[in-house]
């Protein structure tokens, strides 16, 4: 097949094809010349568009030229095409907090911009007279930047009870407490809410009240609406509160009918004796165990459970095993070289002869490890 010698560019074949008298002109008036639309192309597009369109012909005589620029359509709803973002990006949740917060980071105009802003500006020489800021680390401890209302305020006991006697008052006291609220028709609305604590006369008060079971069904005798109207007084005032000793606490639950302990609890029952009995005694149940409880019996047994010890240190302690043995110490930590020179009575010796040598009695003091190599090499 024969192929094309020379193929010539575009701009020269129009060149070529030109009149003599646009030769002589410059190569872009050849170009511009051809771009433009003569009179003979608008009048057969017209009468293309006449024998198209019936009258009129939508759009533009020439679409290429005179293209009409398409409208932005939004989909989105009028309320979010108004939207405007905001320029503040602090968060929201920081900006509706009633806390003083520390003001925003910024930057002093540099002293060259100052003298083009005012002409009598002074530098100032000394630091007399300006303002003090303080740090971050110090903002929350200063007056006014944290309230009382922002204070943690714990529901617990600070006080955990661990005695059995103990927590079997504390726990009747819970039931009674129910069964007040159950009777005035407060229950369904107080079950969630905290309870006052109230003083130890207000506690004498509920554990008067006689708690009869039959059937696993428990009924009150006692000044119920008393104590519901106790508990749900919205009182502010801080009673100090004197908690029960060990042997008073024996002698109650002696004088008590085992027969109240086998209340069959539900559900709402079962979490508000738990809620009461975590306020007064500062003993938490897990849910996986308060789930399985069916009677006040198995709270109490739950809750009167002995922590475990926490260091085996603890456990051999109540061993007495170990400790009857003369050759055997038990401690709470890691024992240290100086604690055992020092029981053999040859740390006092070792100390004097370090400082004679400059050395430090304790720590490196900066010194690397191998400072005798060192010494040997003629480094120091």
């Amino acid at each position: 097949m024969a192929r094309i010698p020379h193929m010539r560019r575009l701009a020269s074949l129009q060149l070529a094809i030109a009149t003599p008298s646009s030769a002589t002109r410059a190569p872009f008036v050849a170009c511009r010349a051809i771009s433009t639309t003569n009179a003979a192309r608008g009048k057969n597009t017209e009468w293309v568009r006449g024998k198209l369109w019936k009258g009129d012909a939508p759009g533009p005589e020439d679409p290429y030229t005179q293209r009409v620029e398409p409208e932005e359509v939004s989909n989105l709803p009028e309320e979010a095409a108004e939207f405007q973002p905001r320029t503040d990006k602090t968060p929201a949740a920081v900006t509706a907090s009633r806390l003083t917060l520390p003001p925003k980071r910024t930057e002093a105009t540099s002293e060259k911009d100052l003298k083009s802003l005012d002409a009598t500006y002074v530098p100032a020489t000394e630091a007399e007279g300006l303002e003090e800021i303080g740090t971050l680390n110090t903002w929350w401890d200063q007056e006014g930047h944290w309230g009382e209302e922002s204070d943690f305020k714990g529901f617990r006991s600070s006080e955990k009870v661990v005695d059995r006697n103990v927590v079997e008052v504390y726990l009747r006291q819970a039931v009674v407490e129910a069964l007040a609220l159950q009777e005035t028709g407060a229950f369904p609305e107080w079950a969630t809410k905290k309870w006052r604590e109230g003083s130890r006369s207000e506690l004498d008060q509920v554990l008067a009240a006689e708690v009869q079971v039959q059937g696993g069904q428990a009924s009150l005798k006692g000044d119920a609406a008393a104590i519901a109207q106790r508990l749900t007084s919205e009182s502010t005032e801080t009673e100090s509160i004197d908690r029960i000793a060990p042997e008073e606490a024996r002698e109650m639950v002696k004088s008590w009918d085992a027969s109240w302990k086998d209340l069959v609890l539900d559900d709402q029952l079962r979490f508000a004796l738990h809620k009461r009995l975590y306020q007064l005694t500062g003993t938490h149940i897990a849910d996986a165990k308060l789930a399985a409880a069916v009677t006040v019996k198995h709270v109490l047994t739950l809750a009167s459970k002995k922590p475990q010890p926490k260091k085996l240190a603890q456990v051999l302690e109540l061993q007495n095993d170990l400790q009857q043995l003369g050759n055997v110490k038990i401690h709470s930590r890691k024992v240290g070289p100086i604690e055992k020179e020092t029981s053999l009575g040859r740390w006092k010796v070792i100390e004097e002869e370090l400082t004679k040598r400059g050395l430090p009695v304790t720590g490196t003091a900066g010194m690397s490890k191998n400072k005798e190599r060192d010494w040997i090499s003629g480094k120091i």
